[in-house]
């Protein structure tokens, strides 16, 4: 299959299995909120925030892993491909043996000092707490074989296995309503087992299908690789910590100055932003590879060329789906909640404007790890992205709202934006006029159209149920010829096309 065959046919994969997994997400969430009530989904998202703090490095590594075995598979060196699989995998074992000591030490401190926890909680929300620090662990040392599957752009094989997962977790949250057992403690054994199952799926899966998969430490673990993969993770554990920080402190602040309530319709407003938020990033995880071993072949034009196409499409995906939510979020909460947290619609709506300004610029940041040299782009993002939280805790000290920890994301992520430009022109020799004038300027008579018709509508009708019709239908439709006139080259458009005619003789010559 040619690589643009590749993209496309991998893309529509992820977004079967995200319409799939949406389904399944928002049905799920729904039967747990209601299973475990405010209170307790409110400690479990705090205490999934603790760990997801504590637990940076497997973000970091993560993209490290999936860099590298992309860049190795581009060069097409094979003693290479497998040093570099043995090599990540060794120091993700020794990474998740030191990061499991990092989070039980942490989750000590942040339980006796920081976190605000009712007293009759206090013993479940530990337990919870050690479950997702064995849940990461299990996650951490299975990161080499997604990469894998991930850089052989068997999207297929991941994305049944997730809606695997997204299958068993629907079956704990059902289980939840029939059992009068420790419901919170019983949601994260739930949790847990489920990771283990996907996890073991997929190692089996990579060891029966990549041959670069036979474990050979003593032969194929390479010092120098192995030195320079540190290097490589270690400045990019800078972003991870800048991205989570924002996150997952945010939980903590939230919690200190708020209560646990608060922490739900955080929760609320993270598991919503996330599954529009997959819309876009399923292009992404499609074109990643190719963009990876574009530079890893040694051809930078081609991988600056992907880097422009993928934020344009990531953008028109995106705003496809987040516009109509953004604008229609209330009525959406009131049908998939049965009692809608109190922060949740604003939380929800800010969330996703923020994510929306990322997107202009987020590829370019997969350009630059491409390229190999993070360390001055990763020390200025980070220190950039964490000024959000002294900030953000001097405006709750001052008694400003909550949402207001939004607002301050918001405008860091502008001056995120700004940077990235010029740090992908200095690194990449990314030419900011043609990414502008062919990624950002493309992207803009759709996001404007749609929440022009948006808007309009929300002032003349009525009826809430006719007003979201419309408001999906019109704004998608309108978005979906702008981007037809206004969005598409006539190269692309041509592209596009072919590959339509494509499918149809396939499809015909199969009936």
């Amino acid at each position: 299959m040619k690589p643009a065959e590749r993209v496309i046919f991998n893309t529509g994969v992820l977004y079967a299995r995200l319409i799939i997994i949406m389904v399944i997400g928002l049905f799920t969430t729904r039967i747990v909120l209601d299973a475990l009530g405010e209170t307790n989904y409110g400690i479990y998202t705090l205490v999934a925030g603790v760990v997801g703090m504590l637990a940076v490095m497997q973000t970091a590594m993560s993209g490290t892993s999936m860099r590298y075995m992309s860049h190795s598979l581009g060069t097409g060196d094979n003693e290479l491909i497998s040093k570099t699989f043995n090599t990540t995998l060794f120091l993700h074992f020794i990474i998740g043996i030191v990061l499991i000591i990092f989070i039980e030490v942490g989750g000590y401190f942040m339980f006796n000092y920081f976190l605000e926890i009712p007293p009759d909680k206090v013993f479940d929300a530990k337990i919870v707490f050690h479950l997702m620090a064995l849940t990461t662990f299990i996650a951490i040392i299975a990161v080499p074989y997604d990469a894998v599957i991930n850089s052989h752009e068997n999207l297929l094989a991941l994305s049944v296995v997730d809606i695997i997962g997204a299958v068993l977790k629907l079956g704990v949250a059902i289980y939840l309503t029939f059992t009068d057992l420790n419901l919170l403690i019983l949601y994260g054994l739930g949790m847990f087992l489920v990771q283990l199952i996907m996890r073991i799926i997929k190692q089996q899966y990579s060891v029966r299908n990549y041959k670069e998969c036979k474990i050979n430490f003593k032969h194929a673990r390479d010092k120098s690789l192995s030195k320079e993969i540190m290097a490589f993770s270690g400045w990019n554990l800078f972003g991870s910590i800048a991205y989570m920080s924002i996150i997952q402190v945010r939980s903590i602040l939230l919690n200190m100055f708020f209560g646990v309530k608060v922490n739900a319709s955080e929760g609320i407003a993270k598991t919503a932003s996330d599954q529009v938020n997959h819309v876009s990033v399923s292009l992404t995880r499609a074109i990643n590879p190719q963009l990876v071993k574009s530079e890893g072949s040694g051809d930078r034009g081609k991988m600056l060329q992907i880097t422009t196409m993928a934020t344009k499409f990531s953008v028109f995906l995106f705003a496809l789906i987040s516009i109509p939510v953004i604008i229609e979020i209330p009525f959406l909460l009131n049908i998939w909640l049965k009692e809608v947290p109190e922060f949740a619609i604003i939380f929800t709506r800010l969330t996703l404007i923020n994510l929306l300004i990322s997107k202009f610029t987020f590829e370019i940041t997969n350009a630059i790890r491409a390229v190999g040299r993070i360390k001055q782009f990763q020390v200025i993002e980070t220190i950039i992205l964490l000024l959000n939280i002294p900030i953000s805790y001097l405006l709750f000290k001052a008694k400003y709202p909550p949402s207001s920890i939004y607002i301050v994301a918001i405008f860091f992520s502008i001056l995120t934006s700004v940077f990235r430009l010029y740090i992908g022109r200095k690194i990449a020799g990314l030419n900011i006029n043609v990414f502008f004038r062919n990624g950002i300027l493309p992207t803009i008579p759709p996001i404007l159209s749609a929440v022009i018709v948006g808007l309009i509508i929300q002032i003349v009708v009525v009826d809430e149920f006719s007003k979201f019709i419309l408001v999906f239908v019109l704004s998608i439709s309108v978005i979906l010829v702008t981007i037809r006139f206004f969005g598409l080259t006539k190269y692309e458009i041509e592209k596009i096309n072919s590959l339509i005619q494509k499918a149809k003789i396939k499809f015909n010559k199969n009936e």
